[in-house]
Parts: C-alpha cells; structure tokens; sequence
C-alpha cells in the first residue's frame, strides 16, 4: 500500500529511485592499484524502482485547493452538543490515476487541527472566531471521515479505461461539547490524502 499526501501540488510525476551497488573485492582493488597500465574491469550493478504516475485531484471541477462555502446560519441550530447543521455538498474527482487501482481519498489534519474524539477539523481560534464549532465531514453514503483515519477513507475504483472518478462529500458546522457554540468566523483547513491500494 503507497500513501501519497496531497495538498500543495497533488500531481506527482513519476520517480526513479536508482541504487549503485559497486562490489569490490579486495583482490580486485590490488589488481588494479599495481598496474596502472593496465585496464581495470569491476562490475557494477544498477537497480530501479518505478512507481506508477499518481492521480491529479479536482475539487468541485477545479484546481487541488479551492474553498468549499459552508451556508451562514443562526448559533440556535448549534445549542445541543452533538448537533449538525447547515450542510454543503462538494465533489472530489481523481483524473489521469493508474488503471485497474483502487484509491483512497482521506482527509488529513496537517494544514488545521483535528479532534481525535469527534473525529472532526477544529475551528481556529482568536478574535472573531466561533467558539465550540468543528467542521464534520461525510461520504455520499452518510458515514463520517474521520481526520487522520485511513480506514474511515472513500475508496475510487479506478477502471481499466483509467476513466475519471468523481464521489460527492459533505461538510457540515457541528456542535462540539456541552458550552454554546458563540458566533463568528468559521475557518478550518484540510489535507487530501491518497491511498493507493
């Protein structure tokens, strides 16, 4: 299994990891030191490891980073710890992926802090920011993704064709704890990493 982190620049050309592997007997480092007229043959060995292109990701039809709006609402759909509201769709496609794969999408919180309980991105804090409110995100089949959990990922099925892949996700505000959510500013970041099966 490969896992490829995928925020700033989510198309990875492919690599080639080249090992020189020399083996020199030390008879053959003699032979060689005491005629230096004479020509010298050692032999050298060169391995290779060659990993597949990886997939470009489009958010919303767009780039890798784009901002998915959450809808403005009132702190009262937020009073009981627990609560979602005000929910907003957003795709996420894979395009030019290695066929025949599956690939799983997850959500990492190296750009934002995560909450291990809730499973779900902080808010940031300081002046304007809302207090006690996450961002919870879902697969179009309802189950949460939880931050930093391969397991909780969005498998793509990537046909022989290498077709492009496209599932909708759903982010929500969220109630965290049992104090009031306050008002204000909702900013939250995530990173989209990929899970090459």
């Amino acid at each position: 299994m490969q896992s490829v982190n995928k925020f700033l620049q989510l198309t990875v050309p492919m690599f080639l990891i080249s090992c020189l592997l020399i083996s020199l007997s030390l008879k053959a480092a003699t032979d060689c030191s005491s005629n230096s007229n004479d020509r010298c043959s050692i032999g050298v060995l060169f391995q290779g490891f060659y990993n597949d292109e990886t997939c470009i990701v489009s958010i919303n039809s767009g780039t890798y980073s784009e901002t998915v709006f959450l809808p403005t609402i009132s702190t009262s759909s937020l009073q009981k710890g627990g609560a979602e509201a005000g929910s907003k769709n957003f795709n996420i496609t894979l395009q030019e992926c290695p066929s025949d794969r599956t690939v799983s999408v997850t959500f990492v919180s190296n750009l934002s802090a995560a909450d291990s309980t809730t499973g779900n991105l902080t808010n940031t804090t300081g002046e304007g920011y809302s207090k006690n409110v996450q961002v919870r995100i879902r697969k179009e089949d309802g189950a949460q993704i939880l931050i930093d959990d391969s397991s909780s990922g969005q498998d793509y099925i990537i046909p022989s064709a290498g077709s492009d892949v496209t599932h909708q996700y759903t982010a929500s505000y969220y109630a965290n704890g049992d104090n009031a959510v306050s008002a204000g500013v909702l900013k939250s970041f995530a990173g989209v990493e990929l899970v090459y099966k």
